[in-house]
């Protein structure tokens, strides 16, 4: 082999290695930038992660005061459902006194004033149910029980609105010599009044359920 065969075999060597150094360098390059996006992809994941988590701990926080309630007071109803109807209509149930279901939803109409006393229709107090409110139902009861239940207007404490939800009405569907205690999706159902019972009923499922509302 010659001596310019000779040089010209090294320099195409020093080519070759020059070649894949330089590719070497970007294969290095290309990793770097390959890891800085994934990096930068991870670390945008684990924000948005935190941030989904925290934005359901603020909603579960907010939901909590109207949705958790005690299994301990009262029987648990099905729920039937909240759609609004037309007052021309007249809605029923699959259980009386509901505790929940199709009602109106009309100014004037449904909800009724909180603390009334008077004989309603199931599609007027439900929205009161669903404002987080009390129904008591009573057929036939003695005038002092009648004159405990009313007491409660004054006596309970009032919530964050400045309001006792408790509606009070006669009602003809349940037994005589009854009173029921409503709450949506709950009931308590007493054959005489009892102060511990009924503060336990009001304490446990008054704005529980289902609109933070006044």
């Amino acid at each position: 082999m010659s001596r310019t065969q000779r040089e010209l075999k090294a320099l195409r060597q020093q080519q070759r290695e020059e070649a894949a150094a330089r590719q070497r360098a970007r294969d290095r390059r290309n990793l770097f930038i390959i890891g800085g996006i994934l990096g930068t992809a991870a670390v945008a994941i684990l924000i948005v992660a935190l941030a989904l988590n925290h934005a359901a701990q603020v909603s579960t926080q907010n939901r909590l005061p109207f949705q958790t309630v005690s299994g301990t007071v009262g029987q648990a109803v099905a729920d039937e459902g909240r759609n609004h109807v037309d007052p021309s209509t007249a809605p029923t149930y699959k259980f009386y006194p509901p505790a929940s279901g199709p009602h109106f939803s009309v100014q004037g109409v449904a909800p009724v004033p909180w603390q009334t006393i008077d004989t309603l229709q199931e599609g007027q107090y439900i929205h009161n149910l669903e404002h987080g409110g009390i129904v008591i139902d009573h057929n036939a009861i003695s005038g002092d029980d009648l004159a405990k239940l009313t007491s409660l207007l004054s006596t309970y404490p009032r919530d964050k609105y400045g309001e006792v939800k408790i509606v009070i009405q006669p009602y003809d569907r349940i037994a005589p010599g009854t009173i029921v205690l409503t709450a949506w999706g709950w009931r308590q159902i007493l054959t005489r009044y009892d102060e511990t019972v009924v503060r336990a009923f009001l304490d446990a499922h008054m704005n529980r359920c289902c609109e933070d509302v006044p």
